[in-house]
């Protein structure tokens, strides 16, 4: 596989797999050594400037998605304004007039979070911006992109893998006006590809792995049976595949009815923000009632959630601790008990949902990936351990590495794309010869 790799690459086509989130879009790609590179972008969106200002010049980083102020230029994007100046990612989070996807607790269902991904500006701005990054990143002007990506499983099975795919095909240009790349510009092309259910595909990535360009065998092989379910744990939607002896089944596999990550996300960011501490700040420097703690779902759990939860998983301790730094200070507060009390929620109504949908299906296992699956990995660990002295076998099978659980789903439809790509190279040089 390695030298149809390196000869697409060559060529300026790159095998990717891409992931819109409703927290981060995930970017997975292969390199020309023929191994997979994966980065996250925010999806966050803010209007920009049309050119670069003192004060953004002032700010320096090396690393490309950290900084990107961009002129997109796309037929994919809204007729209302097809050339946008933009901050994305890292760099919107603090921009006047950001949008990320929202969430409105009136109404309580798991739809409300994001109401389609299908057209979305936001999304599909998050993801040319990545794909752009990723160009950048193998130093290329321009890119052929045969396209691998998904839509929540209920997106798909009304619209669709082709209709889906018609929201990103197309040449879309980016310029970079700021950061590392100041004045480069990138051309993508997408006229090829497949839309996947999201989950559909991500058996690949807990089966496979990519190194120096050929498929190789992972432990979880030998661990999974013919017939199980797969939880992929979003931060809009929780999607559930279920996998016979026949492959998937459409029927069955479906969105659960049930809210991702971000709504307890946000309900921990708002009890922060109403943290005695935080108000006293505020009331000293005659602070807006409107000043946030933290200026994003990705700011916040970058810094707060994620640093303890991979200690535990990397066994470093046993029980997290949450710390917030109210206004960048050098003092912390501890939130650990207000965390843990929006963890356990989303835990407990996902091992309700999930342990149900599995049972229902009548398959022998229940496999768990996504960034959900960090989020809630406290008390999912409770449970795996409480399930193993009852029944003296696991609840869930858990990705051999847990931290890159979030970039399962990416990976899944990059391998799928490396698949289908190297069948037809294969067959065109057997007619050849």
């Amino acid at each position: 596989m390695l030298d149809i790799i390196q000869r697409l690459h060559d060529q300026n086509i790159i095998i990717s797999g891409v992931d819109q989130g409703n927290k981060s879009a995930k970017f997975s790609y292969l390199n020309r050594y023929g191994n997979i590179a994966s980065f996250a972008i925010p999806t966050i969106v803010a209007p920009a400037e049309d050119k670069k200002s003192a004060v953004e010049g002032s700010t320096e980083t090396n690393t490309i998605e950290k900084k990107l102020h961009l002129k997109i230029t796309s037929k994919s994007l809204s007729t209302v304004n097809q050339e946008r100046y933009v901050y994305v990612g890292h760099y919107a989070r603090n921009k006047k007039g950001k949008e990320e996807p929202s969430y409105n607790p009136e109404e309580d269902t798991r739809k409300n979070m994001s109401a389609s991904k299908f057209s979305n500006d936001l999304h599909l701005i998050t993801t040319i911006s990545g794909l752009a990054v990723m160009a950048a990143k193998e130093n290329k002007e321009k890119i052929y992109i045969p396209y691998a990506g998904g839509l929540p499983v209920s997106e798909i099975k009304e619209l669709g893998s082709e209709k889906a795919l018609e929201s990103v095909k197309g040449t879309h240009t980016v310029e970079f006006m700021d950061g590392p790349l100041e004045k480069k510009a990138v051309t993508l092309v997408i006229d090829s590809g497949k839309m996947y259910g999201e989950g559909a595909i991500t058996d690949l990535s807990l089966n496979f792995d990519i190194e120096n360009g050929e498929l190789i065998e992972t432990s979880l092989q030998e661990r999974l049976s013919e017939t199980y379910a797969l939880g992929d744990l979003g931060a809009g939607t929780s999607e559930m595949i279920i996998f016979t002896e026949e492959g998937i089944d459409g029927n069955l596999s479906q969105s659960l009815d049930i809210e991702g990550t971000n709504p307890y996300i946000d309900r921990i960011r708002e009890k922060v923000d109403n943290l005695e501490e935080f108000r006293a700040l505020k009331e000293l420097f005659d602070l807006d009632d409107s000043e946030r703690a933290y200026q994003s779902r990705e700011e916040f759990m970058s810094e707060v959630i994620e640093p303890s939860i991979l200690e535990v998983i990397r066994g470093e301790r046993e029980y997290p601790a949450f710390e917030v730094r109210l206004l960048k200070s050098k003092k912390t507060t501890d939130i650990t008990d207000l965390v843990m009390e929006e963890i356990r929620k989303y835990a407990n109504d996902h091992k309700k949902a999930l342990t149900s949908a599995w049972n229902s299906a009548g398959v022998d296992e229940l496999v768990l990936v996504g960034g959900g699956v960090l989020f809630g990995y406290p008390v999912f660990k409770e449970v795996q351990e409480k399930f193993m002295e009852l029944q003296g076998q696991e609840w869930v099978i858990l990705p051999d590495k847990v931290e890159e659980a979030p970039f399962f789903t990416s990976r899944g439809y990059l391998i799928a794309n490396l698949i289908q790509i190297t069948e037809k190279e294969e067959a065109v040089l057997e007619s050849i010869n």
